[in-house]
């Protein structure tokens, strides 16, 4: 009898542990401070760009690298706060929040990498300053990826949705390459994946361990 009644106890006590490692496998997800901020400095580089393509700023296109690398210099010093304020916050070690670091880490790094060779080409090679144009369709198409793999991983359906609106900005920005247009569009686009969903997220962060 007493055999039988640990035997309960035990499987109670393991059914408890896994619906608690279930909870934290779906716990909400914690990068959407990542994609606030990110997404400010990105797209108003964006709109600068199209300013300046269309003569409405008050410097030219001489002046656009300055406003490139200042963005990726505060994001870094910015992104290196936001992991700080994320020590102890409930839910920082599921399985949904670490992919999520690593998918955008990897993300980001792939596209900083792709902007170096871009800057290499021109610099270096024989590349037309076109090229830069290139960027906006990996960009998206990186983050499209992304937003898969971190839906697919942290259980989170709705980022397939937003990974599908970057595959359709990638595809917008080819049909408007070389056009001033295309950074407009792209900030708008920018908005749509990055701010709105970061708000959502943050929204339904956990505010302490229940």
């Amino acid at each position: 009898m007493a055999d039988l009644k640990m035997t309960e106890e035990t499987a109670n006590d393991l059914g408890y542990l896994r619906n608690l490692a279930e909870a934290g496998q779906h716990a909400p997800l914690l990068g959407g401070r990542f994609a606030i901020m990110w997404g400010v400095l990105f797209s108003a580089a964006l709109i600068t760009q199209w300013l300046v393509l269309t003569g409405q700023a008050p410097f030219g296109s001489d002046k656009l690298g300055f406003v490139w690398i200042g963005m990726i210099i505060t994001g870094w010093i910015g992104s290196t706060l936001l992991v700080r304020s994320l020590k102890g916050k409930p839910g920082a070690g599921s399985v949904g929040n670490r992919a999520e670091s690593v998918v955008w880490s990897a993300g980001g790094f792939a596209i900083f990498v792709y902007w170096l060779a871009v800057m290499a080409s021109v610099l270096v090679g024989k590349a037309d300053y076109v090229i830069f144009d290139t960027i906006l369709i990996v960009a998206f198409c990186i983050y499209g990826i992304c937003y898969f793999a971190t839906g697919g991983l942290s259980g989170n359906r709705s980022m397939y949705v937003i990974g599908a609106l970057c595959f359709i900005a990638a595809i917008i920005n080819g049909a408007l390459i070389h056009q001033p247009l295309a950074y407009l569009i792209s900030a708008g686009f920018v908005v749509l994946v990055t701010i709105v969903p970061g708000i959502i997220s943050m929204r339904q962060e956990p505010s302490q361990i229940v």
